[in-house]
């Protein structure tokens, strides 16, 4: 993609990017900000998801400093709208495939983890903010502070609207092996707020929609 839109003179070029550049919380920040370096384990597992994240951002840099291209990155948090693939496996999206189906919501932990959450119609506004407007060569959080919640409780919200119950089904080592590491990744949104950004729903708002839009589709 940089290679074609440096060949077709291309006059902005985005790249989205995710809350995974960060790796592991050190314990040293609450809040990632877009010069957070984090912690990733080279040789786990997962390893390849992070690290490609890494790769792709350092190969946009290269193509600004060598081709000239002007190239912005949005670095998302874990979006969650109607649109999700019946293929993802990330805990948000089969809590509401499971809430849309009138299912119990089934946590594979305590759900201790903390995390920033991003609804699709917000994600989509934030990437165009820092298309529009963000400045060349950089990276900006899409992210909300007050999306920052813990995994069980919004099990639990799903599982309000839904009319369900929680559920708690600790996974196998197998299983586990192939689960994010991070139990507390908060992304800091000032950077993009400061260009005029916010999130125009709620949480509850998001995951209401989202369960609404599933059941109509079923």
């Amino acid at each position: 993609m940089l290679e074609a839109a440096s060949l077709r003179g291309a006059r902005r070029f985005l790249f989205a990017s995710s809350n995974e550049i960060y790796g592991e919380n050190r314990g040293d920040k609450e809040l990632f900000d877009e010069s957070y370096l984090g912690y990733i384990d080279c040789n786990s597992l997962r390893a390849g998801y992070p690290e490609s994240k890494r790769c792709g951002e350092a190969l946009c840099q290269a193509y600004l400093k060598q081709r000239g291209l002007d190239i912005v990155i949005a670095r998302l948090t874990r979006s969650f709208g109607p649109s999700l693939l019946p293929s993802d496996t990330k805990a948000m999206s089969q809590f509401l495939r499971n809430g849309a189906s009138k299912e119990d919501i089934v946590l594979k932990s305590k759900g201790d983890q903390l995390y920033s959450y991003t609804y699709a119609a917000d994600a989509v506004t934030g990437l165009l903010t820092v298309l529009l407007k963000g400045e060349c060569g950089q990276a900006y959080n899409v992210a909300e502070e007050s999306f920052d919640i813990p995994l069980k409780e919004i099990a639990g919200i799903i599982a309000e609207e839904a009319g369900t119950k929680v559920v708690f089904d600790l996974p196998d080592a197998v299983e586990a092996a192939g689960f994010s590491k991070a139990t507390k990744a908060r992304l800091d949104g000032s950077k993009l707020r400061a260009l005029g950004w916010s999130a125009r729903y709620s949480l509850r708002e998001g995951i209401h929609r989202t369960l609404k839009c599933l059941k109509n589709t079923k």
